[in-house]
């Protein structure tokens, strides 16, 4: 920008027109313009947002200080002049970015005059690192410059120490090739199960999927978690009130009024109907006409309906089972709607009795087993996640040590990644993981560190699949008797493990994949 006008290039009096324009819609804008030019920021764009009051300017650090973050792309900022930013704004500011190859995938600029915004950011761990900058605050003299504020925010935020599931694609990470089987089978109305160990993603897994298919408008998509749920009659009307919405959310669908025997023309469940069990799967027939591709319904935590092994109570855990049985005659007679779920055990829809009669549900679903990730996809999870947070990962021995001792399992990699971050600071950016790190964390016995976790993923297997376990403890135990007898029982029964090698506790030729779960076992 410092060239004479009549020097500039067609592309320069473009940016300069549109930088001139930013400059005179508010005060704000000019002593922002003047910051980055403070910090020797480079400015590459402006471009002025259909809602009132927002800009999206793009923006370079000087070499060394894009050196030092790892950050040599440009970078977005989102401008406002906001007294309270709505979450809503971090999750455009995401989509933004996802849709734009030419900024960071990790980090983007926040500026408002909200004082809580920092609060609001630093809750989003895991996701996409926003560094909030207060307009009020670089108008002061002595203000830092926009390179410590990005080390600030990125030092103090931990986005590896995250055990929630992941709900905006920037946080998700691998499973390309899941997801890619996954959509396509549902496309064509085959419906699937996914199921895996406590922890490995699945409920991000179903987040992502969601968030795939509701990028197009014309896809129809209902989600109930079924640990939220209390009975059987709660499951029936979450689906039939969750497809009312997104059916007449289609293009060309606002005037639709079906005729339901369950649901009022606002499309809520009637009130003085005490028992939906009769006509709901009638009213999603009725609903389903006005589909034109097949919508699917997404269940979280599906063995809840597993009667023998469900926390409900045992005549709603039956009512719900019983609710999914009266699903499968639609899953199976037309290709309007699917069934995508999620859970633990697969008993399900793996065994042919239940309670002494044949079980409806048998093979109903795709199995889909969810081991963890892969160490290519661990290695760019860790990494991404890092320079989220001013953190480098060089050394190919420290992937390798994670890789080595918990699989690819994301929460124990992300855990162990936390403890060894932890000590860094803004001065101290670039902060390199090192192998003694990550050593110290494999060693620390610390509550809710990586080996506390490793005993929970062991304590949920053994609850769901408690005769593999018992036979994992004698396959892996140091005593030579004990292994004997287990090689033993797997040659009269190849498939005694077929749980954990299929969740991804061991490999194929059944060595330890997970170690810091296999060594659990043994406490």
């Amino acid at each position: 920008m410092n060239d004479l006008p009549g020097r500039m290039t067609a592309n320069q009096r473009i940016l300069a027109d549109y930088e001139e324009r930013f400059r005179r819609s508010s005060q704000g804008a000019a002593d922002f313009l003047d910051f980055l030019k403070r910090s020797q920021a480079g400015t590459w764009r402006f471009e002025q947002d259909s809602t009132p009051g927002r800009w999206w300017i793009n923006i370079t650090l000087p070499a060394h200080q894009a050196e030092v973050f790892g950050l040599h792309r440009e970078i977005q900022v989102l401008y406002t002049e906001y007294e309270h930013v709505e979450p809503r704004a971090l999750s455009v500011i995401q989509g933004r970015v996802r849709r734009d190859m030419r900024v960071e995938p990790d980090v983007a600029i926040l500026v408002s005059r909200d004082k809580n915004v920092r609060h609001t950011t630093a809750r989003r761990r895991g996701e996409m690192a926003i560094v909030p900058i207060d307009l009020d605050e670089i108008r002061l003299d002595g203000a830092r410059p926009l390179h410590a504020l990005i080390g600030e925010s990125v030092a103090t935020v931990d986005h590896f120490d995250v055990a929630t599931p992941v709900r905006d694609p920037s946080g998700f990470y691998g499973r390309s090739a899941e997801i890619d089987v996954i959509a396509a089978d549902l496309r064509r109305a085959i419906s699937v199960g996914v199921f895996g160990l406590r922890k490995t993603g699945k409920t991000s897994l179903l987040n992502s999927l969601t968030s795939l298919r509701d990028d197009d408008e014309r896809n129809v998509t209902v989600r109930v978690d079924v640990s939220e749920i209390v009975t059987g009659e709660q499951f029936r009307s979450s689906i039939l009130e969750g497809l009312w919405d997104a059916v007449h959310a289609l293009p060309g669908n606002g005037d639709f009024k079906p005729r339901t025997r369950t649901l009022t023309r606002q499309g809520k469940r009637r009130v003085e109907l005490p028992d939906s069990s009769a006509s709901w799967i009638q009213d999603i027939r009725v609903l389903l006409q006005r589909v034109e591709r097949p919508a699917v319904l997404v269940v979280d935590e599906v063995d809840q309906a597993f009667p023998p092994r469900s926390n409900l109570e045992p005549g709603e855990s039956r009512a719900l089972f019983s609710s999914l049985v009266q699903l499968r005659s639609l899953l199976q007679e037309q290709e309007r709607l699917a069934l995508l779920c999620a859970g633990v055990d697969p008993a399900l829809f793996e065994r042919p009795i239940v309670e002494g009669k044949d079980n409806l549900l048998y093979k109903l679903v795709k199995l889909i087993w969810l081991a963890p990730m892969s160490r290519e996809e661990m290695a760019e999870m860790v990494r991404s996640l890092g320079r989220r947070m001013g953190v480098r990962v060089r050394d190919h021995e420290v992937i390798d040590l994670l890789f080595d001792q918990y699989g690819g399992h994301p929460l124990l990699t992300r855990k162990a990644c936390s403890f060894a971050t932890r000590s860094r600071t803004p001065q101290e950016l670039p902060f390199h993981i090192s192998r003694e790190g990550i050593e110290q964390a494999i060693a620390s016995r610390e509550y809710d560190g990586p080996q506390d976790q490793a005993a929970d993923v062991v304590t949920s297997f053994t609850e769901w699949f408690s005769n593999e376990a018992a036979l994992l403890r004698l396959y892996f135990s140091s005593r030579d008797d004990e292994n004997e007898l287990a090689r033993s029982l797997l040659a009269d029964e190849p498939d005694a493990l077929l749980h954990a090698v299929a969740y991804g506790l061991c490999f194929t030729d059944r060595s330890a994949r997970v170690k810091a779960a296999i060594d659990a076992l043994e406490r």
